[in-house]
């Protein structure tokens, strides 16, 4: 929608014609009312006379100064600051010109004048939008709440969604006036529910503010809610628990807008309002990043990302291309996950080249090819295998792709020169048990080793994330869609973990700070209880646990811990200038013979000797406590979290 556009003459005649009409009005009316029934013939003549140049003046002030140039039916504050620069302007210069041609009008006159041309001409300038936007909610607009709603409610083929929000804050005003400005949205604001005891009572965008959130359940009831809209993206999760525990008692479906920070455009729309999510009520205060720091490192610069199509890769092409970097490489070996997320990406990309390239860490030939051709400058290595379970059962690939992997790209990088390499980690590498944990291990001493002095070289460890591919949320999701049962595999299990977003921001971050060798700790909070979140998730659903979906326990499996930790006894941990993120501070015990080691590991991978392998990562990590599995052991897609 364009405000500023090429206007027909006429259009603009007929703007002037009615401005003229203002001017001369305001300026008769500005002498009746300051002399009022002593207005004589005197001052009847003095007015005539100064008429003429009280309307040209005025015209000219007008359109030099822009107010011509916008549609009025799309009139905004900025509209409404021209026009009263415009309008006094015009009174001084009035004042001004009747002085020099000897018109003594008095300055109180010209006051009033002042705020009746003010008025005037700012009300015909709001009227088209106003008529505008309450068209646009259709005839009922019109009319009286009670009976608007009345009329709404009783219309058997209405297909509108009844929509009840929460907070009636800058965001809420936002999400209702396109509901009302648009009906072929489909959604009818019924009311506002605030915790602010001043704001009751009052109408925004003709919406009333009627309650507070211990108000909802009657609310919904009194006004057949449809959706329930939390629409305060600066609240906490604590903030929101006890709104949503209210509104979880209703029928009506709830549903969220996000955090600002995740917005791309930065402002709230109805097309960032989403479903309800369990991060939504587990997340944490929110991060907040050192954006001129992180933006030195990464804006112009030709950055590469392995595993760009997986949760954590995708994510950080989202998030790094908020920083402008003249290359982003979307470097993966899934072709369909890279295609999506460059489509994804390419409405926003602007000046930034977007880089598909299918290919894999594996394969150092093709890096080579493909550094040599890009010249990337910063690399976020995210390419790795992650399933613990599913590891166990192919420890030939955990070797190839998370060890021989993470060498491949680490010498590439040094080999090109590369600025900067940031490679994710994960708290399974802190005394691992399992294959996954300690190849993801072997590649932190790589990076602690101090082999590549052409580049500088750090891992980001954090825990799990929620909602990435594979993790217990869509399981769980999937199995209550089901009817049940939700396994969890202890009563005591307990992980760290922290939303797709918030743990990529706080990477970017600490790739802004790092040094070379450099391990970083991200701060995850407190561990949570995987029985409580399976629970909770239940609830979510609007179902209770036992009652209506039960539980079961299934055990723990191959290289699961009851507790993973993130920092290991041989291992201080030591704060940054990020509260977020912390340091490993003790240099890590790399054996002198680590590339001999590795190179046994990858010759044992290829030939799919898995005791050798378990046997030689207990020689290059020696508090690796291998999982020794059952001869047959099969894993099905139900039963992964």
């Amino acid at each position: 929608m364009m405000r500023r556009r090429l206007q027909p003459g006429w259009v603009i005649l007929a703007k002037m014609t009615t401005d003229a009409v203002i001017c001369g009005g305001s300026l008769l009316a500005a002498f009746a009312f300051r002399f009022g029934a002593g207005l004589g013939q005197e001052q009847l003549d003095l007015a005539l006379r100064a008429l003429p140049l009280a309307i040209v003046t005025k015209l000219v002030f007008f359109a030099a100064l822009g107010t011509y140039g916008t549609l009025w039916r799309y009139s905004s504050v900025n509209d409404m600051f021209r026009l009263i620069r415009a309008t006094f302007f015009a009174t001084l210069a009035l004042f001004t010109l009747l002085y020099v041609v000897g018109l003594r009008v008095p300055s109180g006159v010209m006051i009033v004048d002042f705020v009746f041309t003010l008025v005037a001409a700012g009300l015909v300038r709001l009227a088209p939008r106003i008529v505008r936007e309450r068209m646009g909610q259709g005839p009922l607009a019109y009319l009286p709440d009670p009976l608007r709603r009345l009329l709404s409610s009783g219309s058997p083929g209405s297909s509108e969604r009844r929509i009840l929000v929460v907070g009636a804050g800058d965001a809420g005003e936002n999400l209702v006036r396109e509901m009302v400005r648009n009906e072929r949205l489909g959604m009818f604001p019924v009311g506002f529910v605030d915790d602010d005891p001043l704001k009751k009572g009052l109408r925004i965008h003709g919406v009333k503010v009627r309650g507070t959130r211990h108000d909802i359940p009657r609310l919904v009831e009194q006004h057949q809610v449809d959706e329930i809209l939390i629409a305060i993206p600066s609240a906490t999760a604590e903030d929101i628990r006890p709104i949503v525990d209210i509104a979880r008692d209703t029928k009506a479906r709830i549903k969220i807008l996000p955090d600002l920070a995740s917005l791309v455009h930065g402002s709230p729309r109805l097309s960032d309002v989403r479903d309800l999510r369990i991060e939504d009520l587990l997340g944490r205060p929110r991060i907040e990043l050192d954006t001129p720091r992180v933006a030195a490192y990464v804006e112009g610069r030709r950055v590469l990302v392995t595993g760009a199509g997986g949760s954590i890769g995708s994510e950080l092409c989202r998030q790094l291309l908020r920083f402008r970097p003249a290359e982003l490489i979307l470097f993966g070996r899934g072709e369909n996950s890279i295609f999506a997320i460059a489509n994804e990406l390419a409405p926003r990309a602007g000046e930034t080249r977007l880089v598909q390239v299918i290919g894999d860490v594996i394969n150092k030939r093709k890096l080579e090819g493909v550094f040599e051709r890009c010249r990337p400058e910063i690399v976020f290595h995210a390419g790795a295998d992650k399933h613990v379970p599913l590891m166990e059962l192919n420890p030939d690939e955990a070797v190839l792709n998370n060890v021989l992997g993470t060498r491949n790209v680490l010498e590439v990088c040094n080999d090109f020169e590369v600025e900067k390499v940031v490679c994710i980690s994960t708290d399974k590498a802190v005394n691992p048990t399992s294959i996954m944990g300690c190849c993801k291990r072997v590649a932190e001493l790589y990076i602690q080793s101090g082999r590549y002095p052409k580049t500088c070289v750090t891992a980001v460890r954090f825990g799990n994330v929620l909602g990435s591919r594979g993790s217990v949320i869509p399981v769980f999701q999937k199995q209550i869609a089901r009817g049940g049962p939700v396994t969890v595999t202890h009563r005591e299990v307990r992980r760290y973990f922290m939303t797709i977003p918030e743990a990529v921001a706080l990477v970017i971050q600490a790739g802004a700070m790092a040094r070379a060798g450099e391990i970083f700790v991200l701060d995850m909070g407190e561990p949570v209880k995987i029985d409580d979140l399976a629970r909770r998730i239940i609830r979510l659903h609007g179902l209770e646990p036992e009652r209506d979906i039960p539980v079961i326990y299934t055990g723990l499996r191959p290289g699961e811990k009851l507790d993973e930790e993130l920092v290991g006894t041989r291992e201080d941990r030591q704060e940054t200038d990020h509260p977020k993120i912390f340091k490993v501070a003790r240099a890590a015990e790399v054996p002198d013979d680590l590339d001999r080691l590795v190179d046994e590991l990858i010759r044992q991978a290829v030939a799919m000797d898995d005791t050798g392998i378990r046997r030689t990562l207990r020689r290059i990590v020696p508090e690796y406590v291998p999982y020794t599995p059952p001869e047959v052991e099969t894993w099905t897609a139900e039963s992964e979290r």
